[in-house]
């Protein structure tokens, strides 16, 4: 976050709009002092730009993984509103973990921290080496054969217990299908979806 300064408003978000090399509608912020007396004025905003944030995720994924002693590489990049980071080490395995456990911890840590700083809710994703997108993939063929046997069978299928963002995945891909439903259950680390047939 950085703070401007100015006489109005207006000012402020003008400073901060040159200063950042950005337009109005690139700018987050919110204003956090306006006074007006009959003989001055002032107001301060505080703001952010999503190249800031995506300079700020880089540098706290490769300071937390060099303080581990790994040597990481970082790319992101934005698409759909959403921060994509990307990461890269020798040690790719082992920061995923067992069924990509550690890889989402370390994706709740990066969120919380990027909320508490930013004070707003930023779609953000971290993988490693790609390990999330070909999941993804099998998670959502997975989706499709499973939909195939609820059509065939026209009987209720309950799955496994996943991780919200594989049940998304498999959300998104049953909804193309037609007589198709599906709906989450349970609680915690025990949701778990169920795929219905429907007239």
């Amino acid at each position: 976050m950085k703070t401007y300064k100015g006489k109005t408003v207006e000012d402020a978000l003008q400073n901060a709009c040159q200063d950042l090399g950005v337009t109005l509608d690139e700018l987050n912020y919110e204003v956090t002092l306006e006074t007006k007396t009959l003989f001055s004025k002032k107001a301060e905003i505080s703001c952010w730009t999503i190249p800031m944030v995506q300079e700020y995720v880089e540098n706290l994924v490769r300071r937390i993984l060099t303080d581990m002693n790994f040597e990481v590489e970082t790319v992101s990049y934005v698409q759909d509103g959403r921060i994509f980071c990307n990461i890269n080490t020798s040690n790719n395995s082992i920061l995923i973990g067992k069924a990509g456990v550690i890889l989402r911890a370390i994706n709740f840590i990066i969120k919380n921290a990027v909320s508490n700083t930013f004070k707003e809710r930023i779609e953000l994703s971290l993988d490693i080496n790609g390990y999330k997108e070909e999941r993804y993939k099998k998670v959502a063929s997975m989706a499709r054969r499973f939909g195939k046997t609820v059509l065939r069978t026209k009987a209720d299928l309950k799955l496994d217990p996943m991780p919200a963002d594989e049940r998304k995945v498999m959300h998104q891909e049953i909804a193309k299908m037609k007589h198709l439903k599906t709906e989450s259950k349970g609680e915690g680390k025990n949701r778990y979806m169920t795929i219905s047939y429907v007239d």
